[in-house]
């Protein structure tokens, strides 16, 4: 009888485990939705009570970040009480796990998880609304000095001196933002890149940044100029790149100049932290220009500058500075005629500025007649002021350009976006492909000189202005240029034919009017973010034939954009750089049959179809940076293409390529004798550098990258004793690559007189660099990395023309620039770079000085890149004069902080990016 007890108690035991284990499986993720959803209640309950507690400060509030917090806080509420209700709709428990395992939007126990990070998010800025709202109100640190006694200010203060003058004491006062607004053309980008340039003598910040907000401005357009002014990395998503901008304004001054706002921005999603004022001992100010008032209000300016239009005499004053006094003078009917032009310009400072230099190289009374009937006959219709009265002026200056060619380039700069830096060697290409340029008998180098004439004329004719270079950190700065609102409006109405121009206004599509592509010529749509298009051929884009298609900078553009292009049959000019192509090469191409130029950098190509053939007029054909480490060329491609003058393929890596792939064109130059104008190729052996150089000067080597030059010691393409066999190359070459290569000595003696650009990497048997002043004479850029046996590059000191000094991975390194034993200076002499813009020290261990002993003088240095350093103590650094806060240093903070400072004036060039 207890043996049948025990049996049965036992078997109840074993019974109830299974019941507890099977249900306690399913229970427990309920039990676990319990605690979440309670969790969730708790915390939606303390946001609430800060919400009181917001509200008992700010019963009625009216500005942000406030506004759009209580909207977040009242959408958590009820998305907390829509979980909750799910949650409790069910308490049997078969009904609960039926919930849980079927319902189609997701267990509510991940709803509740994902809710709750987003109220512990809110309660987060919650805080700094209650800690903005409890602090004391603090005035910034006074002023340096009074801006009126500011000297030496660029020329074009002069007319803004007022208006500049009242931008900088607003840096002084309580308010954190100002407005600045007027009509377009009147001066207000003058004022912003004003107080940049010498805000630094008035205030101190640790960042200044002026962006362009231009028009179809986006989040994510203005985070990518933040981005780019401050030198950091790029991130995947917009919130990420929030959070970065975030992170690192945080605990920062900074003056944040937002230039041509057209709409409201909200810059708490941008990044910039909130709220503005003083903050914890930090100043954070914004200045706002745009043309109007009411938006400048919207953007929390309390206080605003109007700016007005110049009275009679400072703008004849401007007037006649940019037309010269010569000009003025030259006959006594003249002086008369001038005041009589000048006042056609409505004293807008641009239109003086323009007009003025357009007038520059009028040296008769007639002349002047003729330009003043002009004016007066294109004002007739439009008003004072206005942006079309401002147009007519400017087609005024696009008429007295000196050619048709001029004419032509100016108004293909407007393809790009609005406020956009261009790359003066990105535009000159351009206007290569486009047959802008006169035929200069093939001699691509000579082309590019003369379309950097074209550009400094129309510099000098105050159509371009001076870009920025984010690269190296100038603003401005001679290597971009940019076009004004105003003159790009007017250079797109002047356009020869009929344009189709939506670069970077932020598209996800292209335009689907089909007004708008019937008959363009022209279509620009480059960077914006295009990642679908029509299905059907039966669209807006079927019946298109453009002569040239801009699509570069779309990062991922449909297939669907290809295939549509493909019935661009007339097209001759197609810029596909960066738009995401993978893999596969697009074989809608090869439908193109009138291509002259096609430019497939910055994607993933595996290899050259044979079709490719087809394209018998192309020209320029450029795939560079090509992301794949391997990339086949296959036989006779290169002999079908018998027009072609420029061919540059490379690929990103330095690692490897496809063996022997570029055996296929040499063999194609040779066995047709086909001539090209500028070649860029990878090169595995110097048989095949000599083959190069027997095709010359029919085939010009432009750039050339050697890997893998296995029992190689010495380079005999920089050496004057192989100019007998490689003249041919060294006479044109402009750009050399050298990686992963035995080469022990390079002794370069030869005159290679083009050359600009050296990069050398994984030369790790490298012990020896001696370079002769006539092969050096032209070097801009020079990168050395993974270079293990230098110890020190002296040589680079007598280089003349460097901007670029890019020093990465040489565990052997030492010194930068060794003594007179090495070849270099004596200690007692200043060893200047008066080019160099850009210095980069990264990753090298045993690094210990810039220069054994002795100053140096960098005064056009603009950023410096130093990590991985970590027994470099000291920046040898002679200051040169207004280069106070100029220079950017990308360094980590602990670094920074033990740097050993011959001086307060070396210290304060720099500002640090930790």
């Amino acid at each position: 009888m207890e043996l049948q007890l025990a049996a049965v108690l036992g078997s109840l035991a074993l019974g109830g485990a299974v019941l507890v284990l099977f249900f306690g499986k399913w229970w427990q993720p309920l039990a676990g939705t319990d605690r979440r959803v309670k969790e969730l209640a708790d915390a939606v309950e303390a946001l609430l009570r800060q919400r009181a507690e917001v509200l008992d400060h700010d019963p009625a509030p009216a500005s942000d970040p406030v506004r759009p917090w209580l909207r977040r806080v009242q959408e958590a509420q009820d998305e907390m009480a829509s979980i909750k209700e799910r949650h409790d709709g069910g308490q049997l428990y078969v009904v609960r796990l039926v919930q849980y395992l079927f319902l189609p939007t997701g267990p509510v126990a991940g709803l509740a998880e994902q809710q709750l990070k987003a109220v512990r998010a809110l309660r987060e800025q919650g805080a700094a609304i209650l800690e903005a709202a409890l602090a004391v109100p603090q005035a910034p640190p006074p002023l340096l000095c009074d801006p009126e006694e500011l000297r030496d200010l660029p020329a074009e203060a002069g007319p803004a001196r007022a208006y500049l003058n009242e931008a900088l004491r607003f840096l002084g006062d309580c308010d954190a933002a100002l407005g600045v607004w007027g009509a377009g053309g009147v001066g207000k980008t003058t004022v912003l890149k004003l107080v940049r340039e010498v805000c630094g003598r008035v205030a101190r910040f640790d960042h200044v940044l002026l962006v362009a907000a231009s028009r179809d401005c986006t989040v994510a357009k203005l985070q990518r100029e933040v981005v780019a002014v401050l030198g950091l990395r790029d991130a995947p998503t917009e919130q990420a790149q929030a959070a970065g901008i975030l992170s690192f304004l945080r605990d920062k001054s900074f003056l944040l100049l937002l230039d041509g706002v057209w709409e409201r921005l909200d810059l708490e999603r941008v990044g910039i932290p909130q709220p503005l004022g003083m903050v914890n001992g930090k100043v954070r100010k914004v200045i706002v220009a745009s043309r109007n008032e009411a938006l400048c209000a919207d953007m929390g300016c309390l206080n605003k500058i109007k700016m007005e239009c110049l009275n009679e005499e400072d703008s004849w004053s401007l007037f006649q500075a940019n037309v010269g006094g010569d000009a003025i003078h030259r006959h006594t009917q003249i002086p008369t005629l001038a005041r009589q032009v000048a006042a056609e310009c409505k004293d807008l400072p641009l239109a003086l500025v323009t007009v003025g230099r357009a007038m520059s190289n009028k040296r008769t009374p007639d002349e002047w007649a003729d330009a003043l009937d002009t004016l007066k006959a294109s004002q007739l219709s439009s008003t004072p002021g206005s942006d079309k009265g401002t147009h007519a002026l400017v087609k005024f200056c696009y008429d007295s350009l000196e050619s048709d060619t001029v004419r032509e380039c100016f108004a293909t700069c407007a393809l790009w976006p609005e406020d956009h830096s261009i790359s003066k060697d990105e535009l000159v290409q351009s206007w290569v492909g486009l047959s802008l340029l006169p035929d200069l008998g093939g001699d691509i180098d000579e082309a590019h000189r003369f379309g950097h004439t074209v550009i400094a004329v129309l510099e000098a004719s105050r159509l371009l202005e001076p870009g920025d270079n984010h690269r190296y950190n100038m603003f401005p700065s001679d290597t971009h240029v940019r076009l004004h609102d105003v003159v790009r409006d007017a250079a797109l109405r002047s356009a020869p034919g009929k344009w189709l121009v939506r670069a970077g206004a932020g598209l996800r599509d292209p335009p689907r009017e089909e007004a708008l592509w019937r008959g363009a010529q022209r279509v620009s749509l480059m960077h914006n973010s295009i990642e679908d298009a029509p299905a059907k051929a039966g669209s807006a884009l079927a019946d298109a034939q453009p002569a040239s298609l801009m699509l570069q900078g779309n990062r991922a553009l449909p297939k669907r954009m290809l295939q549509a292009i493909q019935h661009f049959t007339k097209l001759t000019y197609l810029d596909l750089e960066d738009t995401g192509i993978q893999d596969a090469f697009p074989m809608e191409i090869c439908c193109l049959v009138n291509l002259e130029y096609l430019n497939l950098s910055k994607n993933r190509i595996l290899s050259l179809p044979m079709e490719l053939g087809n394209l018998s007029q192309l020209k320029y054909f450029y795939l560079r940076d090509n992301y794949y480490i391997q990339i086949t060329i296959p036989p006779g491609l290169i002999s079908r293409l018998g027009k072609l003058q420029v061919l540059e393929v490379f690929t990103a890596s330095i690692v490897s390529v496809a063996d022997d792939y570029v055996t296929p064109v040499i063999d194609d130059l040779e066995s047709s004798g086909a001539s090209m104008a500028s070649l860029g190729i990878w090169l595995d052996n110097t048989r095949d550098v000599e083959r190069l150089a027997r095709l010359a000067p029919g085939v010009r080597a432009r750039s050339l990258h050697l890997r893998k030059l296995d029992g190689v010691r010495a380079l005999p393409l920089l050496s004057a004793e192989h100019t007998p066999e490689l003249g041919g190359v060294q006479e044109t070459l402009r750009e050399l690559v050298v990686y992963s290569s035995d080469v022990e000595e390079l002794v370069a003696d030869a005159h290679v007189p083009r050359l600009e650009v050296i990069k050398f990497g994984f030369l790790t048997k490298l012990r020896v660099m001696a370079w002769s002043h006539t092969a050096a004479s032209s070097l801009r850029e020079v990168a050395i990395g993974a270079c293990h046996s230098l110890t020190h590059l002296t040589w680079v000191q007598h280089l003349p023309c460097l901007e670029s000094l890019n020093l990465s991975g040489c565990n052997g390194l030492t010194t930068v620039l060794g003594g007179a034993e090495d070849g270099g200076s004596a200690a007692e002499e200043v060893v200047v770079f008066p080019r160099l813009r850009l210095l980069a020290l990264l990753g090298l261990p045993k690094l210990e000085a810039v220069r054994a002993e002795g100053q140096c003088a960098f005064p056009e240095l603009r950023r410096l890149q130093t990590r991985g350093c970590p027994r470099l103590k000291r920046i040898p650094l002679r200051p040169a004069r207004g280069q106070q806060g100029a220079v950017r240093i990308e360094c980590d903070k602990h670094w920074w902080n033990a740097l050993q400072w011959a001086g307060e004036d070396v210290k304060a060039c720099f500002v640090p990016v930790l």
